[in-house]
């Protein structure tokens, strides 16, 4: 593979525009598939990819390609789509150099990304699967990964980044109720695959014969799980500057308002060394730092890219995250809560492990209307009966107002660090 000559990209840039940014990837990815006990598939790639933006008068382009010996190509493409965009309102150029924190990188120097590898993480999944012999596993999945890459730009910056990242995952069958589990860390001894294996036939064997349930108003706590894909993805999207500054939000103009439970508070907390993330910069090369979003109920911050923050006469906090086109996006790096602290499941309650449709919320109302998988009657912190085929209705927004505390126990996903959640009263239709 060419070496990538990033100052000369930059130097021949500079020549035709006001500002250039030059992000190169260097990874190598390795994916192995499981149908039934067999493997299926094996796929491995590995390339670099270069990505440059452009600026001139406040009009951005971008482009991007996977073979650096068509760099010059990549440039006068983004170059030209600069031209037909319009210019960006307050655009205040991009970051400079700044003192970044000390933070250990997500890179795993013991990970090798192999097929032996692969199918021992593969093979321990699925002795742990075993231990529920009553279901049948039906697919699984191993993805490895490790990369590089190096943020550059004419204004002196010149950031580097290792990463790793391995993804586990497994479902299985029991009569005809499923269950699945999954995982994903940077390192290898933060991964159980026996336990992934074992949870998965669990949750399949533990939902068998479910009892129907009322359609009625009672307590319901969500799974780390839920918390992350329905709750904390929609909260998300509502913090985006982008959204705010568009009224796409229910939180635009409402910064120092109450807008969740006065025991709330959630952060973004980028350098947490029990997530996923690790990042000291983003992908625009903005230093990340520990962001309150809400504090004590209270919205405190909005997340901004270089962009929005110069159109929202607002400074940038280092939430710019670059998608397969090359273009800027806003993400939250690490979620975290605090609040009340509680036995959620002491109480009697209606246990949802997963939900199925989280995607169709309405992103601006809140409004959302699931169907559960996994769930259980739940009481003094046991399983008690699993419940048949059922949907949860409610408002994510109002369920941040009117919390029955978190759990102390936590799970790691790559965009948040999320506890269990009790919710006092929810519409349960069964």
């Amino acid at each position: 593979m060419p070496e990538v000559d990033i100052d000369t990209i930059l130097r021949t840039g500079e020549k035709f525009v006001d500002e250039i940014e030059v992000l190169v990837i260097v990874f190598e990815d390795l994916l192995l598939e499981q149908r039934e006990m067999a493997i299926a598939a094996v796929s491995e790639y590995a390339g670099t990819s270069i990505y440059i933006r452009t600026v001139t008068d406040g009009k951005v382009g971008v482009s991007t390609t996977s073979d650096p010996t068509r760099w010059k190509n990549c440039l006068a493409a983004s170059t030209a789509a600069g031209k037909l965009t319009e210019p960006i309102v307050g655009w205040r150029g991009l970051p400079g150099p700044a003192d970044l924190p000390a933070v250990s990188e997500p890179f795993d120097p013991n990970l090798s990304i192999d097929p032996d590898t692969a199918a021992s993480l593969l093979a321990q999944m699925n002795e742990g699967a075993s231990v529920h012999s009553e279901a049948r596993v039906v697919t699984g999945g191993v993805s490895l990964s490790k990369g590089s890459s190096v943020l550059a730009n004419s204004h002196g910056i010149r950031y580097e980044r290792r990463m790793t990242s391995i993804s586990l995952s497994l479902d299985a069958i029991a009569d005809s109720s499923t269950g699945y589990e999954y995982d994903t860390a940077p390192f290898l001894d933060r991964i159980d695959p026996v336990m992934i294996g074992e949870r998965t036939t669990f949750w399949a064997t533990a939902s068998r014969n479910g009892v129907a349930v009322p359609t009625e108003r009672r307590a319901v706590v969500l799974s780390e799980h839920v918390v992350d894909s329905l709750i904390l993805d929609l909260f998300a999207k509502a913090v985006n500057g982008r959204n705010v500054m568009t009224g796409k939000s229910i939180y635009s103009d409402k910064l120092d308002e109450a807008v969740a439970d006065a025991s709330l508070s959630i952060a973004d907390v980028p350098m947490d060394p029990a997530g996923n993330s690790m990042r000291r910069f983003d992908t625009e090369g903005t230093p990340s730092t520990h962001c309150e979003i809400i504090g004590d109920g209270v919205l405190s911050s909005y997340l901004y890219d270089c962009k929005t923050a110069g159109q929202a006469g607002a400074t940038s906090t280092g939430h710019a995250l670059r998608n397969a086109r090359g273009e800027t996006c806003i993400s939250p790096h690490c979620l975290r809560l605090s609040g009340d602290v509680t036995g959620v499941t002491e109480d009697p309650c209606v246990f949802v492990r997963e939900v199925i449709g989280a995607g169709t919320t309405n992103p601006l109302t809140g409004e959302f209307s699931v169907e559960v998988a996994n769930a259980f009657l739940m009481e003094d912190g046991e399983f008690v009966t699993p419940v048949k085929k059922a949907m949860i209705a409610g408002n994510v927004f109002d369920i941040l107002k009117n919390l029955g505390g978190i759990s102390a126990e936590t799970k790691t996903f790559d965009g948040a660090i999320a506890p269990k959640m009790r919710i006092p009263e929810m519409q349960i239709i069964g």
